[in-house]
């Protein structure tokens, strides 16, 4: 009992957790439109006529199948043609819904009717990993996406970001090419979930510009425990409008409620074998016991000079990042997800979002990645979707009303009334809207751009960043990235791939890290000197917002949704130690799974709900082990 009672101090000094409560919502009552409830309901074609789909129409019982069984042949013909392709990059993916709330009255930066006083809308966000495909782990090292759909009463709002405040690339020319080089060798046909083979480093010697990013991945960063304990960030620069025409600039992130969690490379390697699925089930597990997680809304803002500067750093360059410390963020409201999906095709796989999808009072900048993604996106989903139609899904649809000349096409819906399908008409179809309900994009303090048209590469220091982020970590973080870099040009059979990047982006960021990871996979280390060195510490950086990991950067952890393991046995572990443990758990929201030789009730009283055999310890946050026994266990 002594273990116990340790464990139960150590427990009570943990803090609490913050549950949200789920509200009824107009998406909800638009989707029950199209719910349909087949349980308990009689088989038939698709035609609405009873039939027996469960065996085939033979000619006798030892004969061949008759060519006129049309009920099991539409049942095929239907069945040959479920997969739709899936996602070029975020194939991997999983969702839910929930609500945005507005923190207060922002009329006077923007219009947006999701940002004003009192303002609660609905929202659907979108999980994903950028690399695997569909089947593959969710658990591995990655960029992972962070995507939110807000349905707000004067449109969708998409807001479509990743996990990691940087990009790889700062022009969409070269996206294609990124992700051509980090996924699956075109010749080979593997590794098919991760970046440590020769295309992906051989693009990277190339774009020195994603060194930043890159090293963002390779830290702790990189493998976060889930997604309930992720941030969400949109790499880009974006412009506020308000009724006024004046213009701010922003940048925007979702800060955890819970906190950042991550993992370590043993850990996820691991799991990715025992249970790749462990992301969805950790989200999907406690919004179904009514842990709702929990980010809030928060931007950066910049004057809108035309110049598309702020103290040095360029906002237009998403491989840059202006650190909290320089500007520091502001809270405009809270995403609480709440509800799993009630199908997953229908809804996080059909889901689209698009960077294009804003709302009155949000507009953009001429970023050069940020301008392909506005086209990209919505391409990307009519090519999914075999049709332009894709945005008329449910989980698509706006609670907004929407009334264009959009028409035909695959899968078209609606019956359209009236003659005109052109707009001006004057004869009775769609009208144009008046000026003063339109927004121009290009308004004060906004510039189109102008000099000689050309194809231009920005030039910037390519690797300052990523030097203040090294200097940002403690040992240990710094250790953990060493050894990914080192697994990563381990892996690489071109040993002068692995030189270049040892050479020309490693040492340009920092000499000592050049030389670690140089000596752990055989590369020449560069000579001492011949490289920057980092001399500041995470004790002594001025930027430790770089990396949140670091213990005392966040005081505000909470274990709402965390999972405690007791192993247990028919003499370890009775009914009054789990009446001691109970309370402490159910106060901060902690789960408890009982593990024992088998599953069932123990002779102790107490039930196992796992067994040795059917989980691990990597899928809990802390191991229990029960009183213990006063005789052997049998």
């Amino acid at each position: 009992m002594r273990h116990f009672s340790i464990f139960l101090a150590i427990l009570a000094r943990l803090g609490s957790g913050v549950v949200a409560q789920n509200v009824a919502n107009q998406k909800i009552e638009q989707l029950q439109a199209d719910m349909k409830d087949t349980n308990g309901q009689i088989d038939t074609t698709d035609n609405a006529v009873p039939a027996n789909t469960s065996n085939s129409l033979r000619a006798g019982p030892r004969g061949y199948n008759l060519l006129e069984d049309t009920s099991v042949r539409k049942k095929m013909i239907h069945f040959d043609r479920e997969r739709v392709p899936e996602r070029v990059v975020h194939a991997l993916g999983h969702g839910a819904y929930g609500q945005f709330e507005s923190y207060g009255d922002w009329s006077n930066l923007t219009m947006a009717c999701w940002l004003q006083e009192g303002a609660v809308s609905e929202a659907f966000t979108r999980f994903s990993v950028v690399v695997p495909s569909m089947g593959g782990s969710e658990n591995g090292r990655d960029t992972h996406g962070f995507a939110t759909k807000i349905y707000s009463q004067c449109g969708n709002q998409d807001l479509v970001g990743n996990h990691v405040s940087s990009f790889f690339i700062d022009d969409g020319a070269a996206f294609p090419d990124l992700i051509h080089a980090v996924k699956y060798e075109a010749n080979k046909g593997f590794p098919t979930a991760g970046t440590a083979h020769e295309t992906a480093y051989d693009f990277f010697n190339l774009h020195p510009e994603g060194a930043f990013q890159l090293m963002n991945v390779l830290s702790d960063l990189g493998i976060p425990r889930d997604v309930r304990h992720i941030a969400g960030n949109g790499i880009h620069t974006y412009r506020f409008i308000n009724a006024q025409g004046n213009s701010t600039l922003f940048k925007w992130y979702w800060q955890p409620v819970l906190g950042l969690r991550s993992l370590i490379y043993d850990e996820t390697q691991k799991l990715q074998g025992k249970n790749n699925n462990f992301i969805r089930i950790d989200m999907y597990n406690n919004i179904a016991a009514g842990i709702y997680p929990e980010w809030e809304f928060a931007v950066q803002l910049f004057p809108d000079d035309g110049t598309y500067m702020y103290q040095g750093y360029d906002l237009i360059i998403p491989t840059v990042i202006v650190p909290f410390e320089v500007n520091p963020p502001i809270k405009l409201g809270k995403l609480t997800l709440n509800r799993n999906p009630t199908n997953f095709f229908a809804e996080p796989e059909s889901v689209s979002f698009a960077p294009s999808n804003v709302v009155d009072g949000v507009t953009f900048v001429p970023d050069p990645l940020l301008q392909w993604r506005l086209m990209a996106y919505d391409d990307t989903t009519t090519h999914r979707h075999g049709s332009p139609n894709g945005y008329t899904l449910p989980v698509n649809r706006p609670i907004a009303p929407f009334n264009n000349n959009y028409r035909d096409g695959y899968m078209q819906p609606y019956l359209y009334e009236g003659d005109s399908t052109s707009t001006p008409n004057d004869i009775g179809g769609v009208q144009e809207p008046s000026q003063n309900q339109t927004l121009e994009y290009i308004t004060a303090g906004a510039t189109a751009g102008s000099g000689p048209i050309g194809r231009y590469r920005a030039q910037y220091d390519w690797y300052g960043q990523a030097r203040t982020f090294w200097g940002a970590m403690d040992i240990y973080a710094r250790q953990h990235t060493v050894d990914a870099y080192r697994f990563e040009l381990g892996n690489i059979g071109v040993p002068a791939v692995v030189q270049r990047y040892v050479d020309q982006t490693l040492n340009n960021i920092d000499n000592c890290l050049a030389r670690r990871v140089a000596y752990g996979v055989g590369a020449e280390m560069p000579a001492i000197g011949s490289g920057p060195t980092t001399n500041v510490t995470n004790s002594t950086t001025p930027y430790p917002s770089l990396y949140p990991l670091n213990p005392g950067q966040e005081t505000n952890k909470s274990n709402a949704g965390l999972t405690v393991a007791v192993v247990a046995g028919d003499n370890m572990f009775g009914p009054a130690d789990m009446q001691a443990m109970m309370p402490l758990l159910s106060a901060q929201q902690v789960g408890l799974a009982v593990v024992a030789p088998r599953i069932g009730t123990l002779q102790s009283g107490v039930t196992a709900n796992a067994s040795f055999t059917t989980t691990s310890n990597l899928f809990y946050d802390a191991v229990f082990f029960g009183s213990i026994p006063t005789r052997p266990l049998r």
